[in-house]
């Protein structure tokens, strides 16, 4: 049975520039993905005073790495930059933070003065941003840097913002497939898996909307989805969601905003786009994503009830 075909243009208001909840819940299931770590090793920082795993924030790029904390001692560098167990270091001094031998690296060959930190902290209403800086004596490359005062107030900063600002297609995607899944989470149903041949047939669909400057299921030559997928090899029923966002916001926000209006829409009526993110029957969606002119966003969904790889 051919399944509905659903379509929409999405127009948004500004969000605030760090990564501050504007409603509520819902922004902090889209964040609760963006940290996380590249392995259950822990390692100290004697210098820092801290132990933790090279870690990062998902959605960035180049520029993401940091070191999660899982342990701050009292009194320590680390203490006195106001951070906590959980936070993500992301710089000292400028200097990316990838791991606990690395802030050692960095303090080690750090002359007494300013330290400026800047790392992240995640709440289960927001993930902010802070530029923190203290006094910092470097008695000696063999002893362990002390502090000399310590702010007493932490500062938010943008820099979250700007090193979000060029996320790999394929990171992009697969935040799309969480954010569907957490939202069916949220409603009781089961997680569906990213297909990688549905999400070509997306990314297909996606940039030849940028490319041939239209915004609709079925393109300038005809095709709807199903053919699509047809002209793929996939010959499966499939239902798409197609959405498209642009402005000053990183690439998360974009389409964490699209598929936060499209569950916005009416509960009742299962023809719409949360009905279609709701359906029960999928167990697979490809999804599409492409950089538009000024870094505008599209991506499109292909759900199918069949399984494909």
């Amino acid at each position: 049975m051919r399944h509905p075909i659903f379509a929409t243009a999405v127009v948004f208001i500004l969000i605030a520039l760090v990564l501050a909840s504007q409603d509520g819940g819902a922004w902090a299931r889209q964040i609760s993905r963006q940290i996380g770590t590249y392995s259950d090793r822990v390692d100290s920082s004697q210098r820092l005073g801290a132990s933790g795993s090279s870690g990062y924030i998902l959605t960035a790029s180049s520029s993401n790495r940091g070191l999660y904390l899982t342990s701050v001692n009292p009194g320590s560098v680390a203490a006195k930059l106001g951070l906590e167990q959980g936070d993500v270091l992301l710089q000292l001094n400028s200097r990316v933070v990838s791991s606990a031998a690395e802030a050692d690296r960095i303090l080690g060959s750090t002359a007494s003065g300013q330290l400026r930190a800047v790392f992240v902290k995640q709440t289960s209403q927001a993930l902010n941003c802070y530029n923190q800086t203290i006094s910092y004596t470097n008695d000696s490359p063999s002893e362990s840097g002390s502090i000399v005062q310590g702010a007493t107030t932490l500062k938010r900063d943008t820099t979250l913002d700007r090193i979000q600002t060029n996320v790999p297609i394929s990171t992009l995607e697969s935040y799309v497939c969480e954010l569907v899944n957490a939202d069916r989470a949220a409603n009781g149903l089961g997680r569906v898996s990213l297909s990688s041949g549905l999400s070509a047939v997306a990314r297909a669909h996606a940039e030849d909307m940028i490319k041939r400057g239209f915004f609709a299921h079925v393109n300038p030559s005809g095709m709807d989805p199903m053919a699509r997928a047809a002209a793929a090899g996939l010959n499966v029923d499939v239902a798409e969601n197609i959405a498209s966002k642009s402005g000053p916001q990183s690439p998360q926000q974009k389409v964490a905003g699209c598929e936060r209006t499209m569950m916005a829409e009416p509960k009742d009526d299962p023809t719409n786009h949360r009905g279609n993110i709701l359906n029960p029957r999928w167990v697979c969606v490809g999804i599409g994503c492409a950089y538009g002119p000024g870094g505008a966003v599209f991506f499109a969904q292909e759900f199918s009830a069949t399984n494909v790889p």
